[in-house]
C-alpha cells in the first residue's frame, strides 16, 4: 500500500486519489453495511462507530496521502511501522495502565529511527513536514485499532467493518471535496488501477485486518506491521527507482528495533487492545 500510495499521489491530486478508491471501497462493501443495519444500533455504538470511521478513513488516509508526496515509499513504510508502539501507548492510556520503562525505551529508539529516516537530523524540511503528516495518520490508525475492539465485541467484526468503511468514506469525501485541486481525471488505466486499489487494498484490507483483530491478540497482530517497511523499501527501490541509502537502512533498523522492544517486553499490555 505505501508503494501504491506514493506512486499515485505523484501523479494524481491526493484528495482525488482517496475519493476514487474509497468510493469504490464503499460501493463494494455496501452489502455488509446493509446487513449490519447500523441505524438500529444503540446510541453508544453509533457514536463509537462514527469515531472509528473518522479515525480509520479520513483521519488516516488524508494525512498519509499528503505526506506521501514528499516522503519516499521506503520512508513511508518505516514511519507507518511506529504503529505497534502507538497502539500499545493508546491501550495503556485508555486502560489507565502503568507505563513500563521498557515501553518508553522502545518508543525512544523507534523515534530515533523515525527521525533518521525522515530527514529531521539532516534538516530536510520538506521531509519533516511529510513525516509529520504520515505520523499523524499512523497515530489516527493506532487509536482506531484500540477503540474498535469494543465495537467488535458488541456488533461483530464484519458488521463493524461494513459500517466503518461506508460511513468513513462519506466523511472522507465530504472533507476532501473543498480541498481538492481543479479536477483533472487520471487516464483510464490509472482510474481502473485506483478502483482496484480501493476494492482490493482498502475493502479487503479492512475486512482481513478487522477479522484478524477480532481473533488474534494485538501483540501478535502487530507483528505483521513489521513487514510494511521491508516491503516498502524493497518495492520502492525496485518499482519506483528510489535510492536504498545507508541512512534509510540504519533508520529502518532503529525503528524496527524500537517497536520490537516495546511490543515484546511489556507483559500483558497488548491485552488492552484485544476484543
Amino acid at each position: 500500500m505505501p508503494v501504491g500510495t506514493r506512486f499515485f499521489v505523484r501523479r494524481v491530486d491526493p484528495y482525488l486519489f482517496n475519493e476514487v478508491r474509497y468510493t469504490a471501497a464503499a460501493l463494494s462493501i455496501m452489502p455488509l453495511f446493509l446487513k449490519a443495519r447500523p441505524w438500529r444500533w444503540p446510541a453508544h455504538d453509533l457514536a463509537l462507530m462514527g469515531a472509528c470511521a473518522l479515525l480509520a478513513i479520513p483521519g488516516y488516509n488524508i494525512p498519509v496521502a499528503l505526506g506521501a508526496r514528499s516522503v519516499s515509499a521506503g520512508q513511508l513504510g518505516l514511519l507507518i511501522a511506529t504503529e505497534p508502539v502507538l497502539i500499545i501507548g493508546f491501550a495503556l492510556l485508555i486502560e489507565r495502565r502503568r507505563i513500563d520503562a521498557r515501553l518508553t525505551l522502545g518508543s525512544a529508539i523507534a523515534l530515533a529511527g523515525v527521525s533518521l529516516t525522515s530527514g529531521v537530523l539532516g534538516g530536510a524540511t520538506v521531509h519533516v513536514r511529510g513525516a509529520l503528516e504520515v505520523l499523524t495518520g499512523a497515530a489516527s490508525w493506532s487509536l482506531y485499532t484500540v477503540l474498535v475492539a469494543r465495537l467488535y465485541r458488541r456488533q461483530g467484526a464484519l458488521a463493524a467493518t461494513g459500517a466503518i468503511v461506508v460511513v468513513g468514506s462519506v466523511l472522507l469525501i465530504l472533507t476532501s471535496l473543498p480541498l481538492m485541486a481543479p479536477l483533472v481525471w487520471p487516464d483510464a488505466g490509472s482510474l481502473l488501477a485506483l478502483i482496484a486499489m480501493g476494492v482490493l487494498g482498502s475493502t479487503l484490507g479492512f475486512i482481513l485486518w478487522n477479522f484478524a483483530g477480532a481473533h488474534v491478540p494485538a501483540e501478535r497482530l502487530g507483528l505483521f506491521l513489521y513487514l510494511i517497511p521491508l516491503g516498502s523499501v524493497i518495492s520502492g527501490a525496485l518499482l519506483l527507482g528510489e535510492a536504498l541509502t545507508v541512512t534509510l537502512v540504519a533508520g529502518g533498523l532503529l525503528t524496527l528495533a524500537g517497536v520490537w522492544i516495546a511490543t515484546h517486553v511489556v507483559p500483558g499490555v497488548a491485552a488492552a487492545a484485544e476484543p
